[in-house]
């Protein structure tokens, strides 16, 4: 690749010189002979294009990991539970922001989210959760309209 910094060639160069050593000397102790070749084909690889562009890709900061969400806190507040449920249902909306919607809207423990090893898990939470919210707010209409007929 012509855009790759010589830092990251001079990285995946010496990435090769040390598989390569370790390959040969696998080949000297006469190391299993299908561990050799498989050694070696994996050696072919990474110095083909394909290897190439995987070696010498940059690792991930996890800065984008950090990004903030798409929606803030205050939204989450004064959204309908309409809105919420649509938002989480959309296949588009990020884990970080259904995270951030448990977190934010439904108190739950920044903790528990790695107990939901799956985005959907998290949106079943979620969609459980905004049925609960839903059928509170039932309930408290109701006893406030009970409330009314008795005071009046």
């Amino acid at each position: 690749m012509k855009d790759r910094n010589p830092e990251d060639r001079s990285n995946s160069a010496d990435l090769l010189k040390v598989l390569t050593a370790h390959y040969n000397s696998l080949v000297s102790a006469r190391s299993d002979e299908s561990l050799v070749r498989e050694y070696a084909a994996l050696l072919r690889f990474l110095r083909s294009p394909q290897g190439k562009a995987i070696i010498g890709q940059k690792q991930r900061t996890g800065s984008s990991a950090r990004r903030p969400p798409n929606v803030t806190a205050e939204q989450l507040r004064t959204a309908s539970l309409d809105d919420i449920e649509r938002l989480v249902m959309d296949d588009h909306t990020p884990r970080k922001d259904l995270e951030f919607i448990a977190i934010e809207r439904f108190s739950v423990p920044r903790g528990s989210m790695r107990s939901f090893s799956n985005r959907q898990m998290l949106v079943d939470k979620l969609l459980t959760l905004t049925a609960n919210e839903r059928t509170h707010q039932t309930i408290t209409a109701v006893a406030h309209g009970a409330a009314k007929q008795n005071v009046g």
